[in-house]
């Protein structure tokens, strides 16, 4: 009798810990979605653009103080078509020395994240000061499914 009962209470836990497991797709409500939105429009992001294409299309003409940045993507070997490509910003945070920590991903290759430390140097110019390289351990699948409006969104993008 104890066994068809611990039988019956596995079954019936089974579903509810498979849902828990479910990888689930981030969905924001509408005053979520602006406030993220406002991160592409920020002037380090906007600098960090300008940064990838400058690299580029004119590695030569790098900034002295982002070439910290720029030896560590040209350690990367990535592929110049990703960093032309669209990205999204991932983190975007303040940085205990100063600055702003911004993460991004490709929106056609998510296995690449780049970290950049972002430095407003005066009102609206910004410095790429460093790339950080970082074990990540994301689960790609998954991390598809829960960013999948984001890495199709064409407007929310950099």
């Amino acid at each position: 009798m104890k066994v068809y009962k611990y039988f019956f209470f596995a079954l019936f836990l089974l579903p509810l810990v498979i849902r828990a497991q479910e990888t689930k797709e981030l969905v924001l409500n509408a005053q979520q979605l602006a406030k993220y939105g406002k991160s592409y429009k920020a002037p380090e992001v906007i600098h960090l653009r300008k940064f990838l294409d400058t690299y580029v299309n004119a590695r030569d003409k790098i900034e002295p103080g982002e070439e910290n940045a720029a030896k560590v993507l040209d350690g990367m070997k990535l592929d110049p078509a990703i960093l032309k490509a669209r990205f999204i910003v991932y983190q975007y945070a303040n940085i205990i020395g100063g600055g702003k920590g911004v993460s991004i991903v490709s929106q056609e290759h998510p296995e690449v994240i780049l970290d950049f430390w972002v430095y407003k140097t005066d009102g609206q110019n910004c410095e790429v000061r460093d790339l950080l390289i970082q074990d990540d351990n994301r689960n790609i699948e998954q991390f598809k499914t829960v960013y999948r409006q984001f890495l199709n969104n064409k407007t929310l993008a950099m």
